[in-house]
């Protein structure tokens, strides 16, 4: 057998590792509300997860790995290949030691700063602190900001919607009426903009030949589609009810399964890049002899991403549940109505990132449509010491996942 293949072959082991972590420990995200209001067991919902994780990280996950990669090359990088390969797996053995010991301790770090914080230590551990594009790493830093700030924004904004135009008081009947005319409304939004994802960022785009009028009809006929056929479900759910709130929190739960389904699928196409950029980055060195710099444009191969998603799937099934209870109540008491809110406002901020080709926290995206559905009854609706650990987590996983790269490099180094 080759050196470069058994390269490879160790690079993909590494992946395959990340990615079980990256599937263990976010699943949280995508499922926790759902669980938490009981919409759906604990068992049902690994199963959908490790489903639609798998389909989104094989449809949507290209375009983020690029970013990661970009991150964390510098154009001016004087390495040799063979330094930068031992690197990367340096890199995926740190960030999914990490990953793992913290999903085993139950705590929702992200993921995504463990990887980038590996990368970023990858750079620093082999040419210096000039080999980090600084860059580009302040762009995806930004939008670890911004991103739970647009999730929390958009969850207060849908808890409000419902509270105020949905279930504010009326005459007997009107409740559901406007329950039937306006949450398909939303379903239609987050749906288009699905839909958009799949056209333009996804591997179908590649294959497709639609012009921007096309794709533009496209999309607002999928809205008109998801609207109609949303409005015919609740109608048909809805059509002997009581016509009161305990109705439509019933229908909120049947509803939120779809929703939670998004966010595993928004999940698998913006966390999937977590574990593949560093055995993509591998692989192109081994295809072209060159380290892959930031504004190159690569392929990346289908196998690639179905290896992140395999491995995400499995570790979804096998220690999903251990996390989920971080997020399902622990920082507020959930409901169907609070579980739908959080789970579009998730499901949306992830996939715009996506769009984007933005490698956001899908933690810090769940995160903050929790905290925000539960700052609509103020602040006492917030468990702030749980928020508090979450945030610490946070904070330090950058520089402790950057520390253990270092560390682990050396000792390859060392062996090899």
């Amino acid at each position: 057998m080759e050196q470069t293949t058994v390269i490879l072959i160790i690079a993909c082991i590494g992946a395959f590792f990340m990615a079980f972590n990256n599937g263990a420990n976010d699943v949280a995200n995508a499922f926790a509300p759902a669980v938490g209001s009981k919409a759906i067991t604990v068992k049902q919902a690994l199963i959908i997860a490790a489903i639609l994780n798998l389909v989104g990280a094989i449809l949507l996950g290209g375009e983020v790995a690029k970013t990661m990669l970009e991150a964390a090359i510098s154009k001016d990088i004087t390495i040799n290949p063979d330094q930068y390969i031992l690197g990367m797996i340096a890199s995926l053995l740190a960030s999914g030691f990490f990953v793992l010991f913290s999903t085993l301790t139950g705590m929702p770090v992200s993921s995504t700063h463990a990887i980038v914080g590996s990368l970023a230590g990858v750079g620093i551990v082999v040419d210096g602190f000039s080999a980090v594009n600084w860059g580009k790493f302040g762009i995806i830093g930004l939008f670890w900001i911004i991103s739970p700030l647009i999730a929390g924004a958009f969850s207060w904004a849908t808890i409000r919607f419902i509270r105020t135009q949905i279930y504010k008081k009326s005459k007997k009947g009107k409740l559901i009426k406007r329950f039937i005319n306006k949450i398909p409304i939303l379903l239609a939004l987050v749906g288009a903009l699905t839909i958009f994802g799949l056209l333009k960022r996804s591997i179908l785009a590649d294959h497709l030949t639609l012009d921007n009028f096309l794709s533009w009809s496209f999309i607002l006929a999928s809205f008109i589609i998801i609207y109609i056929i949303t409005r015919f479900i609740l109608s048909k759910w809805l059509a002997h009810s009581d016509k009161n709130e305990e109705e439509a929190e019933a229908a909120f739960k049947k509803l939120q399964i779809g929703t939670s389904c998004l966010v595993a699928f928004a999940h698998g196409s913006n966390d999937v890049s977590n574990s593949i950029s560093p055995v993509l980055a591998i692989f192109l060195v081994i295809q072209t002899g060159q380290i892959p710099t930031a504004n190159e444009t690569f392929p990346i191969p289908l196998w690639i991403l179905i290896l992140g998603a395999v491995g995400m799937s499995i570790g979804i099934g096998l220690l999903g549940h251990r996390v989920m209870a971080t997020l399902g109540n622990k920082i507020t008491l959930m409901t169907n109505t609070k579980g739908f809110s959080v789970d579009f406002a998730t499901a949306s901020t992830v996939v715009l990132a996506t769009i984007l080709g933005m490698p956001v926290s899908s933690t810090h995206a769940a995160t903050g449509s929790v905290v925000g559905v539960a700052l609509d009854k103020g602040r006492s609706g917030i468990n702030l010491s749980i928020l508090i650990k979450i945030f610490s987590a946070w904070i330090i996983t950058v520089p402790m996942a950057a520390t253990l790269t270092i560390l682990i490099y050396w000792l390859l180094d060392f062996i090899f």
